[in-house]
């Protein structure tokens, strides 16, 4: 049963990479879509060599009244999942360049965390978030990626 389990997590897992592996190959000569790279951080795990995280990438795409859709590819050590959210304008934008705030929910099942909730800041090629939940709390710092970057390097150890 056990065997069974891990197999199925397995599947699950390389069919939701596949998906947003197309995706962010698509997203590359998009007009519209762009592709961002970086890490996310916990405040609360801790792993022997320091706080919880891993390799964060996004591809983020317009939405209907100046909301934003994000679809979120996540590494920690040999696990990876995707989730996608709506981030909602928030407030005035920042000073400093192109800058936008936004605001956002995912749900998780409650052994997770439940509810997890964004803030984030988009500014120029910089997107900084930080995420909340009754399980944990952290940041998202990731890097806007220019259009023609080679897609064979951004795959690289997914």
């Amino acid at each position: 049963m056990i065997a069974r389990f891990l197999l199925l997590i397995l599947g699950l897992s390389l069919a939701a990479c596949s998906s947003f592996d197309g995706r962010w190959k698509s997203a590359a000569s998009s007009g519209t879509a762009t592709r961002w790279e970086g890490r996310w951080t916990s405040h609360k795990h801790q792993t022997p060599s320091g706080p919880a995280g891993g390799r964060l990438r996004a591809v983020i795409e317009p939405a209907p009244e100046g909301k934003l859709t994000a679809h979120f590819h996540a590494n920690w050590q040999i696990f990876s999942s995707d989730y996608t959210m709506t981030l909602n304008p928030k407030g005035a934008s920042p000073r400093r360049g192109s800058g936008r705030n936004f605001v956002g929910t995912h749900e998780l099942p409650k052994m997770f965390g439940g509810t997890y909730r964004y803030e984030a800041q988009i500014v120029d090629d910089d997107f900084q978030a930080s995420y909340d939940s009754s399980y944990d709390t952290g940041i998202f710092t990731l890097r806007r990626l220019p259009p023609a970057k080679d897609y064979a390097s951004a795959h690289a150890g997914h």
